[in-house]
């Protein structure tokens, strides 16, 4: 055999050698890749994946429900919401007399806040959410986006127009330019910094700050409503929702549940319109009213409901369940006969006590997902249901989809001040 003969020989066998081996080394690499990731990832997030992925979320305690999805870095986009833009050198000061919160606290740039329209009469035409737009040469410049319910945009806009007199301003519908967004989880406040310690894991070129306040969007809202609801930005839909490595986007249902589970209304789904007051709708409670501005539309009932201080009906987040029986500690995933929003709530008599009729019911049902809702009820009969649930008595019905009898098991939520 010739010499080049034996090396190409040569060549092929040991060719043939590192092919057996490669696989082997290709299956180390991976495990060990698996190892690192379960050992600094898993343990930290297991649990909470594991909540919003079984089909049924059980609990000890009512309460436990308004922690239970926080313990994972997630983030979804909020459905139907909607972007009305405000502009205008009057812009602060027309939105300071039309809504129920302090335009001065963000006129200067920075997050958002949370405010109501309401009718003169001092009932709820829409909750909102009003930003100042920290973008621009000159900034800061009166340039604000109330975002609302989608299906309450079109009076909120006849509202503005109603109002605007002459006022020196400019109001779209900038609805089609963005989107809402939710993030929350353990690393949601990282997200939110302070003026001289940087946010060093997002990128810096939007950051805007308001006094010591920075955020990780331009358009943003530190979401204190309840405990846990993380930060809520308003986002282009051309750009791309910039976080850091370790956030995963889920599905909105996941958001809807997390919210209705903290007892957090949002939307006209949740109140009447014309008939609710925002005490009623624990706007008070989720920092949405400012008792001590001036003048607005809708403000002589709301400032005398909260010096009265008597609110006898609020939102409360309540569990569905068969008439035949439960307990009211579970989330079911596969549950789809919730009750459709403003659905009487009935009190059922337990035995030996007299059924008593009303003319106005206990309570009416609001938003849903899944067999979890929000119900605005009169807060005595949430305490009579919380303290007969031990005893196993049935307090409160309604009637879910397709005429099905349900069991309704409210509850106030912990966050909530003392009395």
């Amino acid at each position: 055999m010739s010499r080049g003969a034996v090396r190409a020989v040569a060549a092929l066998a040991e060719r043939r050698v590192q092919q057996q081996q490669l696989p082997v080394l290709a299956r180390s690499i991976v495990s060990k890749h698996r190892t690192i990731n379960s050992a600094q990832i898993g343990r930290r997030f297991s649990s909470a994946a594991n909540s919003h992925t079984q089909q049924q979320i059980r609990v000890e305690r009512m309460t436990d429900f308004e922690t239970v999805l926080d313990k994972s870095n997630q983030y979804a986009r909020v459905p139907g919401r909607a972007v009305i833009e405000v502009s205008g050198q009057d812009a602060s000061e027309f939105l300071q007399g039309i809504q129920c919160n302090h335009m001065p606290a963000i006129d200067q740039g920075g997050g958002g806040m949370l405010t109501a329209f309401l009718a003169p009469q001092g009932r709820m035409v829409a909750d909102a959410f009003v930003y100042p737009k920290n973008a621009g040469v000159n900034f800061p410049h009166p340039v604000f986006l109330v975002e609302v319910d989608a299906q309450a945009k079109e009076r909120v806009l006849k509202v503005m127009r109603f109002y605007k007199l002459r006022a020196k301003i400019e109001v779209r519908d900038a609805t089609a330019e963005y989107d809402v967004w939710s993030v929350w989880g353990p690393g949601s406040m990282g997200l939110v910094g302070v003026a001289g310690q940087p946010i060093s894991r997002v990128p810096r070129g939007s950051l805007v700050f308001k006094g010591e306040m920075a955020a990780a969007a331009d358009v943003w809202f530190l979401d204190e409503r309840a405990p846990g609801m993380g930060l809520r930005l308003v986002v282009g839909k051309t750009a791309r929702l910039q976080l850091p490595a370790g956030f995963e986007q889920t599905d909105e249902r996941q958001y809807t549940l997390r919210r209705i589970l903290k007892g957090v209304p949002e939307g006209i789904d949740d109140f009447v319109p014309d008939v609710s007051v925002p005490l009623e709708c624990n706007l008070d409670y989720m920092h949405g009213v400012h008792f001590s501005k001036g003048c607005y539309v809708g403000q002589e009932l709301t400032i005398r409901t909260h010096h009265r201080g008597v609110v006898r009906k609020r939102i409360v987040p309540v569990v569905y369940g068969s008439a035949a029986g439960g307990d009211g500690l579970a989330i079911d995933r596969g549950f789809s006969q919730a009750p459709a929003p403003q659905t009487d709530i009935i009190r059922v008599a337990v035995p030996g006590e007299l059924q008593r009729t009303r003319r106005v019911p206990p309570g009416r049902t609001g938003s849903g997902v899944f067999n979890a809702g929000l119900a605005l009820m009169r807060l005595e009969h949430v305490e009579q249901s919380v303290g007969r649930a031990a005893d196993g008595g049935v307090w409160f019905e309604t009637i879910g989809a397709g005429g099905l009898r349900l069991r309704v098991w409210p509850w106030s939520p912990s966050w909530w001040p003392s009395a």
